[in-house]
């Protein structure tokens, strides 16, 4: 009988727990923003892992207010892998996403061809246009065709799947591919490949009121807007920075200059512009696609490492230190935690901001007073002996034969030529003077 009891008891809770589960994914099954707002990012110019950044950046700052976001496309197309990455984000996200074509006379081609396709609400204002999503390279003799099958075929299921997933023309999707079909505004809606084809964007935002749209999590979300806030979002210094990294012209000229100043650094003995080119083609490797995060650490620990020698181990404060207060000010603009909503609260940015801004202005401050000093301690007339032949001191600078640096002698600082190679920071004795300039040599 008890044990009877128990049994029943097991079924109602577990009746109980089904129940509720069912309930709460009736209750995820559809919803509605909240926050009355709607972000609005534009995506301009040729489409880089800059863009996807950005897009990036959007989608978090959009969903951390639970407002729908819309994409303003103007582009010719980009970069695949850039591509494919927003198509990614747009798909894992869990609040509306727009794609919307404008403004008249311009259009979404190509890579915007597919990025629109991606999109849960596809709009056009009538006089834009969409297509010729064939893929292309860039060769010596200008941008060329892909005929590749390996290739072809994977922008080809891009397009297909997606129209099929947005209840869109999948023979309309496959043919931007394959012929470079290309549509107005008009004529997109009218073969159902966008659903929308409002005149502006306030217009846009009206009809959006009211529609339902599922997403790839299967989460239905019905859009109330009533007045609602319109927020542009212009993004960060990390995006720029990619985007301006990922043009091709730009990164091409950013990886030879890196690698010609590392080798005549490392060939020279100019050492100093070793972490330089070094840093540089770093800095390429982000257009390349890699992981900008990584690259931004790496600069960072460079930036460090420079300062640290500078401090600690040279003398004054030169080139060196500058270089690691660079390295480390564009590794900090380039790590994510300069990306609002990607990592911290708006609240926590704008401290770090704070915060970072401080530190800069202290250390240039500390900096720039310490260069003073230097200066004027070098200016100082002299006033030691006229002559000070057999006293020792030590080499400020790296000294070639008969070339001139500084050094410093009983405290002083003179202009001196060596009779042999002298490292910055070994022991020197003064042999002779000519006028100002000290004839020194290596002390034994």
């Amino acid at each position: 009988m008890r044990s009877k009891l128990i049994i029943e008891l097991i079924a109602i809770a577990l009746t109980l727990i089904a129940s509720i589960a069912a309930e709460s994914q009736l209750a995820y099954s559809e919803q509605s923003t909240t926050g009355n707002c709607i972000v609005v990012v534009h995506i301009t110019g040729t489409i880089t892992y800059g863009t996807s950044e950005l897009v990036n950046e959007a989608i978090a700052f959009s969903t951390d207010r639970r407002c729908p976001l819309i994409l303003v496309l103007d582009t010719p197309g980009g970069l695949l892998d850039a591509t494919i990455e927003i198509i990614s984000l747009v798909r894992r996200s869990s609040i509306p996403i727009v794609g919307y074509v404008y403004p008249p006379g311009k259009g979404a081609w190509s890579a915007g061809t597919l990025i629109l396709l991606s999109t849960h609400i596809a709009a056009m204002t009538p006089g834009t246009f969409i297509g010729s999503l064939q893929p292309v390279e860039l060769t010596s003799t200008g941008y060329q065709p892909v005929n590749e099958s390996k290739i072809i075929n994977v922008v080809v299921e891009q397009a297909r799947s997606l129209a099929r997933d947005r209840n869109r023309n999948v023979s309309i999707a496959e043919r931007f591919v394959l012929e470079n079909l290309n549509l107005e505004a008009s004529e997109a809606k009218k073969l159902g490949v966008v659903e929308l084809t409002p005149t502006s964007l306030s217009e846009l935002i009206e009809e959006l009121n009211g529609f339902e749209v599922k997403l790839d999590s299967g989460i239905k979300v019905v859009i109330e807007l009533n007045k609602p806030e319109v927020i542009h979002y212009e993004g960060g210094l990390r995006p720029l920075i990619m985007h301006i990294l990922s043009d091709p012209v730009i990164n091409g000229l950013i990886a030879s200059i890196g690698v010609m100043t590392f080798f005549i650094g490392l060939f020279t003995g100019h050492h100093l512009l070793i972490p330089i080119g070094l840093a540089l083609i770093l800095l390429s490797l982000i257009g390349y696609g890699y992981n900008a995060n990584y690259i931004s650490l790496v600069i960072m620990m460079l930036g460090g490492i420079l300062l640290a020698i500078e401090l600690l181990v040279i003398p004054g404060f030169g080139v060196i230190g500058y270089t690691g207060i660079a390295l480390l000010i564009i590794g900090l603009m380039l790590a994510p935690i300069t990306t609002p909503g990607y990592l911290v609260t708006p609240e926590t940015y704008l401290s770090i901001t704070l915060l970072a801004t401080s530190i800069a202005l202290s250390l240039g401050g500390f900096v720039t007073l310490v260069l003073y000093k230097i200066v004027k301690v070098r200016r100082r007339k002299h006033m030691i002996m006229e002559k000070p032949v057999g006293l020792t001191g030590r080499a400020l600078d790296e000294l070639q034969p008969n070339s001139e640096g500084f050094v410093i002698v009983e405290g002083e600082y003179w202009r001196a030529k060596s009779r042999s190679y002298i490292k910055s920071g070994e022991k020197i004795i003064v042999i002779d003077k000519e006028g100002p300039i000290l004839i020194v040599d290596k002390a034994k």
